[in-house]
């Protein structure tokens, strides 16, 4: 299966660096690398959308190809948005927005995937100025804010959709994101457990932020099953790092044996990964030390 556009830049801030520690660990010292102790230790592939969403239209239907930007489905450009509402959910706020801000909204869109960040939040903010209740808009302010590294912006813009209607998933899935960003766990555990109430098909990115909450958390147990119900969601691979965070689990449990098998997974599922050198790396190691404790074992 052709991996998304998306996912072979999703790494450029700091998260190849990040994940190549990290796995240069794995087999060693996850238990301490699994801990927020404050001293930077990132998960893997983290964060997200460390460059623009150019997933956003092409992977939302999957194939390659652009999908139609339907009028009610502003949230395709959203990186949090995984499948298009369904006939007869559409909000009626979402079939009020004027014209003119839809414009704007699809030229941020637009700028956005092409890494014009400065422009893309120029068009967002004269949408929101055109149509103070536009949720789509709000929300991929935030992501653009968040792009940019302007985290308390990105938190400004979500809670403003969040506050526009508080029944909005992808508000709090952005406000998750921030928070993990800004090392504060609980928060984004409790934003994406919101997010997962309201819209139980945010399985994939509400269960992510959960299982990273619960890293950090020291909640391994519940991170592993949010973790699992990531990828199980996760049909069309949209965040391959679910595999790297469930290895660093199953690392933290010393499960050497599912700890390689998920990093497998993520070589089969990413194969172009800019990490792909660390994490074959660390496979040899964790093949290395299952030889090594099957050998006493038998001894």
């Amino acid at each position: 299966m052709q991996i998304p556009i998306f996912h072979t830049t999703l790494f450029a801030r700091h998260a190849v660096s990040a994940a190549v520690c990290a796995f240069s660990l794995l087999a060693f010292a996850l238990p301490n690398f699994a801990q927020d102790n404050g001293s930077g230790a990132a998960t893997p592939g983290w964060p997200l959308h460390s460059s623009a969403p150019t997933h956003a239209l092409p992977d939302a239907l999957g194939g390659g190809q652009p999908a139609p930007v339907a009028v009610e489905w502003d949230e395709a450009c959203v990186l949090w948005s995984v499948a298009p509402p369904q006939s007869g959910t559409i909000k009626a706020a979402t079939l009020q927005i004027p014209g003119k801000a839809r414009d704007e909204f699809r030229k941020g869109c637009s700028d956005l995937k092409a890494k014009k960040f400065t422009t893309a939040e120029s068009h967002l903010r004269k949408a929101v100025e055109i149509h103070p209740k536009y949720l789509a808009a709000w929300v991929l302010l935030g992501q653009t804010m968040a792009v940019s590294e302007h985290l308390p912006e990105a938190r400004e813009a979500c809670t403003k959709a969040s506050a526009a209607d508080d029944e909005y998933a992808l508000a709090y899935l952005c406000l998750a994101d921030v928070a993990s960003q800004l090392r504060e766990w609980n928060k984004s555990q409790e934003f994406a457990d919101l997010a997962l109430k309201l819209e139980p098909d945010q399985g994939v990115y509400g269960h992510f932020y959960c299982a990273i909450a619960q890293v950090h958390l020291n909640q391994f147990q519940s991170a592993e099953r949010n973790a699992l119900e990531a990828i199980e969601a996760d049909k069309r691979h949209r965040v391959p790092q679910t595999h790297l965070l469930l290895a660093q689990i199953y690392g933290v449990k010393r499960d050497y044996i599912h700890a390689a098998d998920q990093l497998r997974t993520y070589l089969t599922v990413f194969p172009t990964a800019p990490d792909a050198l660390g994490v074959k790396k660390s496979i040899a190691d964790l093949e290395a030390k299952i030889a090594s404790a099957t050998e006493q074992s038998r001894n």
